[in-house]
């Protein structure tokens, strides 16, 4: 398990705390993803791809704030797993759902509203 947490702005905190189940690495992203933020949760997503999972669960039910640039950091995510690494987002309440329901991005991205239906479907797969 690896974990990381705090910010240099007291204003803008994060966590991220990543575990394996089998091949399927699960990461777990709380507090706020925005414009200061957003680079340091892409590195680890970043970083998680090249330790090639089957698949890659983020989970944004801890994420408090998601701005555009958080948003952005899901796009490159799911455009870096392609078609070689599943990517699932597991995204509940107005402060992540909405956002991606707004932009579309819930029409390109898996989404699911909890930890248990994302590994749920990883099993169906």
């Amino acid at each position: 398990m690896s974990t990381f947490s705090g910010s240099s702005d007291q204003a803008t905190p994060l966590s991220v705390v990543t575990r394996w189940s089998d091949r399927v690495l699960l990461m777990e992203v709380g507090g706020e993803v925005e414009l200061l933020n957003a680079p340091r949760v892409e590195s680890a997503i970043m970083n998680a791809f090249d330790l090639r999972p089957e698949i890659l669960i983020l989970d944004f039910s801890g994420v408090t704030f998601l701005s555009s640039a958080g948003l952005a950091v899901l796009v490159r995510a799911h455009n870096r797993a392609g078609t070689d690494i599943g990517f699932r987002v597991v995204v509940d309440g107005p402060a992540t759902v909405r956002p991606i329901q707004l932009t579309g991005l819930d029409q390109e991205i898996e989404c699911f509203s909890s930890q248990e239906q994302a590994l749920a479907a990883v099993a169906g797969s």
